[in-house]
């Protein structure tokens, strides 16, 4: 079975009113709950970023120091499930934007000691970040830390990755790095995919599998999928397609049938049903969505 962990905003819905955490909050714990209740491997946290004093935060704001999501992943460990860490993003800087090699590796190590993490990711698709750095310091990191999965999520369409996403592949590969590849399978604005948006993030999973052969040309096809993780954007995407909760299956049985490293989507906070006719933060927009969770359990049943 395929692991699941979808990705969560995780400054979104923050809890304000615990007095414990006042006045900075913390994340909502009903993520935690959301997890352990539809059975999924872990959570995906995002985003840690560059804040404007120059200090790593979450979602860019200074309030939200380095460990501000610390109570949420508790009780993630707490309820035996496993806790993701995603660095970037699309909307801030990356903190390898300003950061030397040797702080990358002491914020990374930092955060994998703070969260527990079990996975650290690297959502890099503004341009807002430094992959030579982010590698170069990740080579200290995973000798430090064998057991801790790292992944790179980059933009991707149903052909593959864009030149600049083989970049931060082949700069990966260049440090002697084991890393997944975890596309973004979404937004493609090609209306020949509209209605076949579970059939696309397969496509792209395929794309990436075959992009990884020129890199690891002595590999099986079962072995590169094994390096390979897909991110659908759940519900109304940008683009005003729909990857529906039979999508949502389909591409869960395709991670399985192939073992890929793990199966995401964006995002947690979305799984919940509204029929608004524009992306939501908090729902998918997709009026045949029944109840919350649908998706995230799709994806665990296969």
């Amino acid at each position: 079975m395929t692991q699941v962990v979808p990705f969560c905003d995780v400054s979104i819905n923050a809890e304000w009113s615990d007095w414990q955490h006042y006045p900075n909050g913390r994340p909502n714990p009903i993520y935690g709950e959301e997890v352990i209740k539809y059975g999924a491997t872990g959570l995906m946290f995002g985003f840690i970023t560059l804040a404007s004093n120059g200090e790593a935060c979450w979602a860019a704001q200074p309030t939200m120091a380095l460990d501000w999501a610390v109570p949420l992943a508790n009780e993630l460990i707490k309820g035996g499930k496993r806790v993701g860490v995603s660095f970037g993003g699309a909307a801030n800087s990356d903190i390898s934007s300003k950061f030397t090699i040797e702080e990358l590796e002491q914020t990374y190590n930092k955060v994998i000691e703070l969260y527990s993490a079990t996975f650290l990711d690297f959502d890099l698709e503004n341009g807002l970040y430094n992959e030579t750095n982010i590698c170069t310091a990740l080579k200290t990191v995973s000798a430090k830390n064998p057991n801790v999965t790292i992944s790179f999520t980059l933009p991707v369409l149903p052909s593959g990755l864009t030149t600049t996403g083989m970049g931060v592949v082949n700069k990966a590969k260049e440090n002697n790095l084991t890393f997944t590849v975890n596309g973004m399978a979404m937004d493609y604005y090609d209306p020949s995919y509209k209605d076949k948006m579970g059939d696309a993030a397969i496509e792209a999973a395929t794309s990436i599998k075959n992009q990884l052969k020129q890199v690891y040309p002595s590999e099986s096809d079962s072995a590169l999928f094994r390096r390979v993780a897909i991110t659908p954007m759940i519900g109304l995407n940008d683009d005003l397609s729909l990857f529906t909760i039979d999508d949502a299956s389909k591409v869960a049985n395709f991670c399985a049938t192939n073992s890929l490293s793990f199966l995401s989507h964006w995002d947690l906070n979305r799984d919940n049903p509204s029929s608004f006719s524009y992306v939501d933060l908090q729902t998918s927009s997709n009026p045949d969505q029944k109840s919350s969770g649908d998706y995230t359990v799709a994806m665990v049943k296969c």
